[in-house]
């Protein structure tokens, strides 16, 4: 089978300590590399991905993505283990990568397609095309330096997605753009897979990971812990995070913030069910009727207006209903160490027939982290007995009129 991307067996190491300014201190360094200290930022890594594939790579600060991102734009090279990319590749993992300065935005596009491998009759015959993605047109001929961090990374991304890669390689710096812009580049990664490019993509956004790509990779700590559906992946991640900091004698691990997925547990989900409108426990539920999603907490600490979310996917993980209390402008209440509390949400079953799962979670006040989090709490059925088709139940109804030979209703 022929593969766009082998990565086999692959290791980083660093060595950890101060740089070497001068001979003495290279010298020293010989006499001294017994007792050095190395860190392994990637550790026995190992995928591929045929033509056309997409792979997201996902993890907290300091699991190991960059360093994969760069041993294989060949930024730097494996301690150990095998990398073969075959055929161009394009490469988008650090803003405004590849560009100088003091030259122009056009000036740039013919060096930075030069770098990635184009021929100068290339760049010219995609410059329009370029540019027009980049939608920076009025200030091609201004100094890039100027240039906001949205104008880099839509010029940035116009070229590498315009060189027709085997394998295109983007960073979350597609976040510096403007929703619009982003939808954009999304659309045209799919076209660039449709044409058998394949695709690693790196980025803290879930729901992005599940929307551009097929398979997931999680990262922790520089060590593959999961391979799988995108869907799947995002739920181990999240899974991975709440086991590591359970673990943790700290009170957080360190990779803090809302896009990490890091939990305090200053807060703690003890317990999720699935309730008919008569209160009894159900995992098959009547499209029409209504439901009561009840979770249990526990407070480990004291924790003043936390935000409590739930969210319904279907089993891909696309969303079909997120709401929080913050959302509901629903002022919680503080709670104490030791305390317990029930949340229900009441809810209309208005969808069709399918499998659907319930995700739940509760974060500080001003959502700075989560306290707690399940991707997957439960799941349940839904049973239609109509025909329709497709997620929403609305429930449409039919009505006959007779129309006037004006063609007016009567």
């Amino acid at each position: 089978m022929t593969y766009s991307i082998e990565f086999r067996n692959v290791s980083k190491r660093y060595r950890i300590g101060s740089n070497l300014s001068n001979l003495r201190d290279l010298l020293g360094a010989r006499r001294e590399a017994k007792n050095a200290k190395y860190h392994w930022a990637v550790k026995d890594v190992d995928f591929a991905l045929k033509p056309g594939e997409s792979l997201g790579i996902i993890g907290p600060n300091g699991a190991g993505k960059t360093t994969i991102l760069k041993l294989l734009s060949r930024v730097t090279q494996p301690t150990d283990g095998h990398i073969k990319v075959n055929g161009r590749y394009s490469a988008l993992i650090e803003l405004g990568a590849g560009f100088h300065p003091d030259l122009t935005g056009r000036e740039n596009v013919f060096l930075n397609g030069t770098i990635l491998g184009m021929s100068r009759s290339e760049i010219k015959e995609r410059y329009d095309q370029i540019v027009e993605f980049s939608g920076i047109a009025p200030f091609i001929d201004t100094p890039v330096k100027r240039y906001s961090s949205g104008m880099y990374a839509r010029l940035g991304f116009a070229i590498a997605a315009h060189i027709d890669p085997e394998v295109l390689i983007v960073d979350e710096v597609l976040a510096v753009g403007d929703y619009a812009f982003q939808m954009k580049c999304y659309n045209r990664m799919d076209e660039l897979r449709a044409k058998g490019t394949s695709l690693i993509f790196v980025s803290h956004n879930m729901e992005v990971v599940r929307r551009v790509c097929d398979r997931g990779m999680v990262m922790y700590r520089g060590q593959n812990v999961f391979q799988g559906a995108a869907a799947e992946a995002v739920v181990a991640y999240s899974d991975v995070l709440r086991q590591a900091a359970r673990e943790s004698k700290s009170v957080a691990p360190k990779e803090h913030g809302m896009s990490q997925r890091a939990m305090t547990f200053d807060a703690e989900v003890k317990n999720v069910t699935l309730l008919s409108e008569d209160r009894q426990p159900i995992t098959v539920l009547e499209s029409g009727t209504k439901a009561i999603l009840a979770v249990d907490y526990q407070f480990n600490k004291d924790v003043q207006n936390p935000v409590f979310a739930f969210t319904i996917r279907t089993e891909d993980g696309r969303i079909i209903y997120d709401n929080t209390t913050q959302w509901m402008k629903i002022k919680t209440p503080d709670f104490y160490s030791g305390q317990h509390c029930r949340v229900e949400y009441t809810f209309d079953v208005a969808l069709l027939e399918g499998s659907y799962e319930l995700g739940v979670d509760i974060a500080a006040g001003d959502l700075s982290t989560y306290y707690d989090r399940l991707e997957r709490a439960l799941g349940f059925w839904v049973k239609s007995s109509g025909g329709a088709k497709g997620l929403a139940n609305l429930d449409a109804k039919v009505t006959f009129k007779e129309l006037a030979s004006n063609g007016v209703a009567a």
